[in-house]
């Protein structure tokens, strides 16, 4: 197998190799540019390949733009009549007119405007010091911070090809669960060498850092509780895969309604083909955290449960429609 290096002339995510090796296999032909770049063709269909991102590549500049601050998303969402969380910004010098704005609707969300794979993400602060303390760690690393409303609910990742939903995921918090014989810490152990030998190529260690020592402790717990048999111990409170959290297909079993809706609100924003939307469900209610248009699609092929979906085919049949074996 051809390395990946030698084809694009720099390192990948998994979702983005993965709609590479789709695209290798089908003929279509890759050239290395200058500045970590390349472009890829087949036949009078192009595309030049920006920092590694092939997932976004058939979104339109606009789309990108849009998606990337999750203020301007919540704000078309909001004005075309879908259910969001309200949410507004702050500059990072801010952080008492961020307070006095946030107090009346706590608990409340605290991240970057324009960040990624949960970095910084802070969950149902409902206290000053927290607050205080969170914020500034946005702060230290971004110009914006994000404030939002709090909302109750279960997590999904739905994801889209040409305004087609093609897989949704349960994303499960970074977590632990108890068998009454391990405390916290060595049930962490535990799991990270099950991660080990199972090799699910997205599905990260769970860490003992002080965000999740953070989390145990509103919990009331610490790295030295032994849980319960079956008692389930969350070490993050934001979901995403790439800070420990297990993601589950649920495709089937997602209402209807709900799966119409996150479409319709998908093709609100002009110019998205690929994405992800991260929602939250509460019984038959939603809400739409915000729309990732370089999502990572590989959840939905290498779910910790349930069924594997083939996404980076139907994105290379998106990209490259000639190639689409019959």
């Amino acid at each position: 197998m051809v390395k990946m290096k030698d084809l694009v002339g720099r390192k990948l995510s998994t979702s983005n190799r993965l709609i590479v090796r789709e695209a290798y296999r089908r003929g279509v032909e890759f050239e290395i540019l200058p500045k970590k770049r390349f472009r890829m063709k087949y036949g009078k269909k192009k595309y030049l390949i920006r920092l590694g991102l092939v997932s976004s590549a058939p979104n339109t500049r606009l789309s990108r733009k849009l998606t990337k601050y999750k203020n301007a998303t919540n704000s078309i969402l909001r004005s075309s009549g879908f259910n969001a969380p309200e949410n507004t910004t702050f500059k990072a010098s801010e952080v008492e007119r961020a307070w006095n704005w946030a107090k009346e609707i706590l608990p409340i969300v605290i991240k970057p405007n324009d960040g990624i794979m949960g970095k910084l993400v802070f969950v149902k602060i409902d206290n000053y010091d927290e607050f205080v303390s969170c914020f500034n760690q946005v702060a230290d690393k971004y110009d914006e911070v994000l404030i939002e409303q709090f909302v109750e609910g279960e997590e999904y990742r739905f994801s889209f090809v040409k305004d087609e939903l093609v897989g949704v995921a349960k994303r499960v918090p970074a977590n632990v669960v108890g068998d009454g014989i391990n405390s916290v810490g060595q049930l962490i152990e535990i799991k990270n060498e099950e991660r080990r030998k199972r090799k699910n190529h997205i599905h990260k260690k769970l860490k003992k850092d002080a965000e999740s020592e953070r989390v145990l402790s509103r919990q009331g717990f610490s790295f030295d509780y032994v849980p319960e048999k079956s008692e389930l111990v969350y070490l993050r409170n934001n979901s995403n895969v790439s800070t420990g959290g297990d993601a589950i297909d649920v495709t089937d079993l997602i209402d209807a309604s709900i799966k119409d809706s996150i479409t319709r609100a998908v093709k609100s924003i002009p110019g998205l083909r690929v994405c992800g939307v991260d929602v939250l469900i509460d019984g038959d209610q939603y809400s739409i955290i915000e729309i990732n248009s370089h999502a990572m699609l590989a959840m939905h092929t290498y779910p910790w449960e349930g069924q594997s979906i083939d996404i980076a085919s139907k994105v290379v049949d998106l990209m490259f429609p000639d190639t689409v074996e019959s």
